[in-house]
């Protein structure tokens, strides 16, 4: 019993794992001296149960730092039809400084055929006698076989835009790639890319921490 609890706690750990890889720069007139203030998020190129788990997963990953985020669902409701000039002007009227556009593409199933090994049963022997005589008993356990499956692996190329809502011009922008384990869907990717893009922002200078955090001791996530 005790084995079974350690394997799931094994594939608990293991069960959303999904990670991204994300290479941007910054503009050179936005370099150094431009940090957010408040921003709009919102996705691209998925469906709506993904771009929820995208902003969702952007307004907690930046609660700690000094910038008010606003949905994009809710600022830009799917149930309407939007132009680039519209984007750009609700944006503003709500007081955004940028807009934060996360897009998703080439989304894809890879799938690996695991071949099946056979495992062989082991034997163990036991010797037992009285006076001269002697038995030997030998125990074979029953063999197994592992494999003969095909494991689903989800994976999207992504761009990341930060847009200035003032000019239309770009801030920053990044693009790469979110794959996961069998496990993992997609919008475990989407929550991947959503984290990923927090700290590349962070790296950059483009969201200052709050001042209560600046200088606080970090923790160690358990």
């Amino acid at each position: 019993m005790k084995k079974l609890s350690i394997l799931f706690c094994l594939l608990m750990l293991t069960a959303c794992n999904a990670t991204t890889r994300l290479s941007g720069i910054v503009d050179p007139n936005y370099r150094g001296n431009f940090q957010t203030q408040k921003m709009v998020v919102m996705g691209f190129g998925m469906p709506i149960d993904e771009q929820k788990a995208l902003e969702n997963t952007l307004e907690q990953s930046l609660v700690k730092y000094d910038v008010t985020v606003l949905r994009g669902l809710e600022v830009f409701p799917p149930t309407r039809d939007y132009s680039d000039k519209d984007i750009y002007k609700i944006a503003k009227s709500k007081g955004a400084d940028t807009l934060l556009i996360v897009s998703a593409d080439g989304r894809d199933v890879s799938e690996t055929y695991i071949p099946p090994t056979y495992h062989p049963g082991t034997s163990t022997s036991y010797v037992s006698g009285y006076g001269n005589f002697a038995t030997v008993n030998t125990y074979t356990t029953p063999g197994y076989t592992s494999g003969g499956y095909s494991v689903s692996k989800p994976g999207m190329n992504v761009s990341v835009h930060l847009k200035n809502t003032k000019n239309k011009e770009t801030i920053w922008t990044a693009e790469g790639f979110s794959g996961g384990n069998a496990y993992a869907s997609f919008s475990d990717l989407t929550v991947s890319v959503a984290k990923t893009a927090v700290e590349e922002l962070s790296k950059e200078g483009l969201i200052a921490p709050k001042e209560e955090l600046k200088d606080a001791p970090e923790v160690l996530e358990q």
